[in-house]
């Protein structure tokens, strides 16, 4: 069971998972990644925006943001938000 966590843990854990359609990007450098929260009981909310809309990686991504945050103990949300939309200037 994950205990406290400093933001910048869930970052190093995150930069763990790359894109699965440009696999030498991480979803942090790609920019997908929008926010990152620490709840209360060992819960993440991660916010993600996907690349264009329709894209089909986003539930792959989705799922091993999961995975990776669910290894380390914690209950994960991950949330998608389409605005602003995502744009090159956040790689």
């Amino acid at each position: 069971m994950a205990t406290a966590v400093h933001i910048s843990n869930v970052y190093e854990w995150l930069e763990e998972i790359h894109d699965p359609e440009i696999p030498v990007l991480s979803l942090l450098d790609l920019g997908v990644i929008r926010k990152v929260e620490i709840l209360a009981d060992n819960k993440l909310e991660i916010t993600i925006t996907p690349t264009y809309s329709g894209c089909p990686a986003m539930d792959t991504m989705e799922r091993e943001i999961r995975e990776r945050l669910t290894a380390e103990g914690f209950e994960v949300s991950v949330l998608t938000s389409i605005s602003p939309a995502w744009t090159t200037d956040w790689m």
